[in-house]
């Protein structure tokens, strides 16, 4: 799900590093032997290339306790600036005492080291610098080298394999050595096809571990007097980052900016509400032409459990006056036979493959990419979003290319894709004009084969599927955008094996579905023989759906919540079903160990308020809360040794409405994958809430829309 990120003056006018990276030339330029400057001279410039008249040149900078000074050139301009640096030791200012580390994890989340510069006049220039420690400063020809070195120290040598490096959230580049030994750089969705990525890196990563190497060039400027140093990167931008402040003693490497004057920001796409009026009505007129069915079971399904929650509500109020006991230390439940009752609770059989995790966005697009390039017969994505930013197009651009060669079909849901378009993500390149259309985008110029699924009543199809060869799939929480790529925590399964023949019969039925009478297509569509065989370690697997009148997902876990006697361990970011949250309180009442995880911000206001009086609600019933320092959009749960993981949100539209897809397994070494790959490290990273947050007025309003939601 993907709500409306506003576009921010600041956030929507980030420049990257990989102006100098790129534009310059990867590997062009080479060090100049250091030249000792000639009085009146304050810092020592190493190095005096000749670049581009547009870049941004420092010529003078000074070091004084937290506060660095900085006077560049532009052009014919000379600029005085400053910018205060956060020690490496410091921590940020504290929250509010009802959750006393959360700022501080919220800042360590945002782990880009970047700062912006601010400006001083002449007369305070002076005043500040005055008697300062001169700072040496780099010149451009010094850091292409220092940077060169760098990427070749840590590309493998085995042939047929490369790693890729982030530069500041705005392109990745892929590095390779040749057959010959020599050193390549690519961008990785240009990569030649065969070869794989073994690692990738930030590249503010790379730097704050390269203190040895940023010694040999700091001695080099000053000898063993200064610590730090100054690079002149040669970026041109406003708002690039020209200059990388560099200290070996801490080992603290920061990336500083320079904002023009004149912001303007830009507003979202005007396209939206007129196309998703549009496609609403048509999805009302078509859907009864495509699945009249399917419609009617979607109208009925809203009706039913609107009724059904009015008549029997389950408030946590009513477990007001139980007490809540100490954790026990229980046996878990037997998993054969929760297995063999699972199968009769959720009507769906028990499959077999392998499971590997892909968490967050380096992991899992850059494995999708190599996929996409070595794909021989096919590739078929199911999606709720295929967004139409700087990102999304990149992957786009690689289907058109690959749909020459392979069939290539992509099903994205027609609400879900629209709505996305009209919002930007915060570290959307500046000046970066996003096609109104993402369909049209993709079948311009390619073989590309698109279908929008419809929403009547507003449901849509949540599911996130991408199919490779019918051998390979992927499978979890992810769309194709930015946000997934470089904001968001989040998770993908690669999977194999038999579970991958149902999984493709899965999206030919949906593929199917959306077209003219549809629901009569899909009804005779049979599978052919099944092309993945079992394998000797291939474990059992489960795929658990929402379909329209079929709510497995829900079923299957609120039985695994009653049934559980050890632990329950949850992440998601929306939190609105009644019926989960008071099952959860129940088996805290059981003396079971139930630990929630809900991010700091979701990418929805409402549900970020209505997630307020859930956690307090889970709070004051034993239940133990920690707060994810950014967006977590992970979807999945621990039920003492089960596990249940995908698209399924924890609210109505995912549990009652929404077509959803789910993995879920009993398999130990699979449930301790999920622990050691995603719930430990997040337990680690998050903040345990110990007192009640404080409640608006207006939450129990948002509350009561989230419910319906």
């Amino acid at each position: 799900m993907k709500g409306s990120t506003q576009c921010t003056q600041g956030h929507q006018r980030n420049k990257s590093l990989i102006v100098a990276l790129i534009t310059l030339g990867i590997f062009s330029g080479c060090a100049t032997s250091p030249v000792e400057p000639e009085p009146p001279q304050a810092s020592i410039v190493i190095d005096d290339t000749v670049v581009d008249t547009s870049v941004l040149l420092a010529e003078q900078a000074y070091i004084s306790d937290r506060q660095l000074y900085i006077q560049f050139r532009h052009l014919s301009d000379t600029i005085n600036s400053y910018a205060i640096l956060t020690g490496p030791d410091e921590t940020p200012a504290a929250a509010p005492s009802s959750t006393p580390n959360l700022q501080q994890a919220v800042e360590q989340y945002n782990d880009l080291p970047l700062v912006q510069l601010s400006y001083l006049d002449p007369e305070q220039w002076i005043e500040h610098t005055h008697k300062l420690q001169a700072l040496p400063i780099a010149g451009v020809a010094l850091w292409r080298e220092f940077r060169d070195r760098l990427l070749a120290g840590i590309t493998p040598r085995k042939p047929g394999t490369g790693v890729v490096v982030e530069f500041l959230k705005q392109e990745e580049m892929f590095f390779y050595y040749d057959n010959r030994g020599l050193l390549h750089s690519i961008p990785v969705h240009h990569k030649p096809a065969g070869l794989s990525t073994s690692k990738t890196f930030k590249f503010s990563e790379l730097l704050a571990d390269a203190t040895p190497l940023l010694s040999e060039y700091i001695l080099a400027a000053r000898g063993n007097n200064a610590p730090a140093l100054l690079f002149n990167t040669g970026d041109n931008a406003d708002f690039g980052y020209p200059f990388i402040y560099a200290n070996r003693d801490t080992g603290q490497v920061v990336f500083l900016r320079r904002l023009p004057e004149n912001l303007e920001c830009c507003d979202p796409s005007t396209t939206f509400l007129p196309d998703a009026l549009a496609h609403t009505t048509r999805s009302h007129i078509d859907g009864l032409l495509r699945q009249p069915v399917g419609s009617v079971a979607r109208l009925f399904t809203l009706v039913s459990f609107k009724l059904v929650d009015t008549a029997t509500p389950k408030p946590v109020v009513f477990l007001k006056d139980q007490p809540i006991p100490p954790v026990s230390d229980n046996e878990p439940m037997d998993p054969d036979k929760w297995e063999q009752e699972l199968s009769e609770l959720a009507y769906s059989p028990l499959s077999q493959g392998s499971i590997e995790y892909l968490v967050d966005g380096a992991a899992f697009f850059n494995r999708l990419i190599d996929f996409i390039k070595s794909a021989e017969e096919s590739i078929d994505i199911r999606l709720y979003i295929f967004d139409n930013d700087d990102y999304a197009l990149k992957i786009a651009d690689l289907l058109k290319q690959r749909s020459k060669e392979v069939e290539v079909r992509v099903l994205i849901d027609g609400l879900g894709t629209i709505s996305a378009a009209a919002a930007l993500s915060p570290s959307t390149p500046e000046n970066y004009e996003a096609p109104p259309r993402i369909i049209r985008y993709l079948e311009s110029d390619s073989e590309v084969k698109v279908r929008t699924v419809l929403n009547p009543w507003l449901a849509g199809d949540h599911t996130k599927t991408i199919l490779i060869d019918k051998r390979i799939a992927f499978l979890g929480g992810m769309n194709i955008g930015r946000e997934y790529r470089y904001d968001w925590h989040d998770m993908m399964v690669e999977l194999r094996g038999p579970v991958v023949d149902e999984i493709q019969t899965n999206f030919e039925k949906a593929w199917r579905l959306q077209t003219f009478l549809g629901e009569v297509w899909a009804s005779f569509y049979r599978a052919g023989e099944p092309v993945n065989p079992p394998q000797a370690n291939d474990i059992a697997i489960r795929l658990l759906y929402t379909k329209p009148g079929d709510s497995q997902i829900l079923r299957a876990q609120l039985a695994a919540i009653a049934r559980a006697n050890q632990r329950i361990y949850i992440e998601n970011a929306y939190f609105t079903s009644d019926d989960i949250i008071f099952e959860l309180a129940m088996a805290r009442r059981r003396g079971v160990d139930v630990r929630v995880i809900i991010p700091y911000a979701s990418d929805s206001g409402i549900i970020d308020r209505s997630n307020v009086k859930a956690m307090n609600a889970m709070l004051d019933n034993g239940i133990r809360v920690y707060i994810y320092p950014g967006e977590s959009h992970i979807k999945g749960a621990v039920y003492d040794g089960w596990i249940c993981l995908g698209s399924a949100n924890f609210d109505q539209l995912s549990l009652r409405m929404n077509k959803e897809m789910n993995i879920a397994t009993s398999n130990p070494v699979a449930v301790q994958g999920f622990l050691d790959n995603v719930i430990v490290p997040d337990f680690e990273k998050s903040v345990e809430l110990k007192q009640p947050l404080p409640e608006r007025w207006s939450d129990f309003l948002m509350e009561m829309i989230a419910d319906q939601l």
